[in-house]
């Protein structure tokens, strides 16, 4: 038998949940009990994957404007039962990958701070999909409303202004800037107040985290670029972004590759930089 000094660490060495599923480990999903939803949201179109019912993530915010916080859990909640979203079915979530916006990882992200135990994202998008010859349609499912779940908020994996605001004084935290060079410079082609970044802020653009066919990099690559951004795992990681959709999906990068702890801002960008007091690089 294994001491028990043995055994803790091994086990805490053991690899994480997938979050991102290979076409082949999403089909069957796909034919079975899952929720398939379409996070392409208004620019969604033909082909749909089978079952697939579309959610935009717009109509998931705290507000109409430049926002990306999110609607109460009231609204997040009614919002999924109508689709069918339920904690007892597992959830299947697919966007555009390299053509979208990640919004994906954003659906993701939301299912899974309200505690729905069991979202995974197609890894490659909708064009993996059809690329390896599986089913269509050529028009997505309407919703089949269902009675909301009970949330079990998971509170860590959203973070507030003021945790980006104090992290610059924390070693335990680190603040990851998810969008462009150019708008971690200063750009400001989203219509934000001011331009610039975070101060101190780490600096990884979430499409540098995917291959030229839109799939996530191998393991070995991905785990190269995050360790040369500077992130570590001992540290709690707060990605932002402009709305909170790219860094979204960077968080649900990090979970794949079992980083502990990592957050979404999801107020972004949109959100500090409209506080003329907080400061900017």
């Amino acid at each position: 038998m294994l001491a028990l000094g043995l055994v803790v660490p091994l086990l805490l060495a053991a690899a994480p949940a997938p979050v991102f599923l290979s076409i082949d480990e999403a089909a069957p999903l796909v034919a079975g009990d899952a929720v398939v939803l379409d996070a392409r949201g208004a620019f969604a179109e033909a082909p749909y994957l089978p079952r697939a019912r579309v959610v935009d993530w717009m109509r998931l915010r705290d507000g109409l404007a430049r926002t990306g916080r999110l609607a109460d859990d009231a609204a997040l909640l009614a919002a999924f039962a109508q689709l069918g979203v339920t904690d007892a079915r597992p959830v299947l979530v697919y966007g555009a990958a390299d053509r979208g916006w990640g919004e994906e990882g954003r659906i993701w992200w939301t299912l899974r701070y309200l505690g729905h135990p069991r979202v995974y994202i197609i890894d490659g998008g909708v064009q993996a999909w059809v690329a390896a010859g599986r089913p269509t349609m050529d028009h997505p499912e309407p919703g089949r409303g269902v009675e909301a779940w009970r949330p079990q908020r998971q509170e860590r994996l959203q973070a507030s202004r003021s945790e980006v605001g104090d992290a610059a004084r924390r070693r335990d935290v680190s603040v990851l800037d998810t969008r462009s060079d150019e708008e971690f410079r200063g750009a400001t082609p989203y219509f934000s107040s001011r331009g610039g970044h975070v101060p101190g802020a780490l600096h990884l653009e979430w499409r540098a985290l995917l291959a030229e066919d839109g799939r996530l990099l191998p393991r070995a690559e991905l785990e190269r670029r995050v360790a040369a951004a500077g992130l570590r795992r001992d540290q709690r990681i707060i990605a932002y972004c402009t709305g909170g959709v790219r860094s979204a999906f960077v968080v649900a990068v990090l979970a794949h590759l079992g980083f502990p702890d990592a957050a979404n801002y999801a107020g972004s960008w949109w959100d500090w930089s409209a506080d003329e007091r907080l400061p900017v690089e």
